[in-house]
């Protein structure tokens, strides 16, 4: 089994990439295979149907596509924007979905996010839900909702609360 982590922000200090790569941490100590998808690969034009006409799909969007393809499970670790999902991340998959073969159809999708203020991410996760299913993704019912934290918390989240998150879908 192959694991796709992909984190929807690029910033560097973001918790959310601390999550992303804790996730990986505890994964590879279990002996998973897993890849890291890197945040700033995600960046592409503003999704637009002309632009697409024009120049197709984005050879990094491409990339995202095969990665999700090849990945038995895939981890979409996520901030919240506004109480939603982030521009970035919402775009990457709009533009995968516009290949011929959507890579998001019949993955089996886990949901992550952790933020300093009260709600963990857990908002932007339920447009995410909304998203993902719309385009054919089994997505997990239980999420990995961070509240409250900061980078520090993150690196010291409980492993066994990571691998039992992680085992959905298996």
């Amino acid at each position: 089994m192959s694991l796709l982590i992909i984190a929807g922000s690029s910033r560097q200090a973001s918790i959310n990439r601390r999550l992303q790569e804790r996730l990986a941490e505890v994964a590879e100590a279990d002996g998973q295979q897993c890849y890291v998808y890197p945040p700033a690969e995600l960046d592409a034009p503003l999704y637009q149907g002309d632009y697409e006409d024009e120049h197709g799909v984005p050879s990094n969007i491409q990339k995202l596509a095969t990665a999700i393809n090849e990945a038995s499970k895939v981890i979409v670790v996520t901030p919240e924007y506004n109480a939603s999902v982030p521009p970035l991340l919402k775009n990457a998959i709009d533009w995968s979905s516009r290949l011929s073969k959507n890579p998001w159809t019949g993955k089996t999708v886990l949901l992550a996010g952790a933020s300093p203020g009260q709600f963990g991410a857990a908002r932007s996760m339920g447009d995410l839900r909304a998203i993902l299913a719309n385009l054919g993704a089994w997505v997990a019912p239980a999420v990995a909702s961070i509240a409250k934290t900061d980078a520090d918390k993150i690196a010291e989240l409980d492993g066994e609360f990571l691998l039992k998150f992680m085992s959905q879908g298996s």
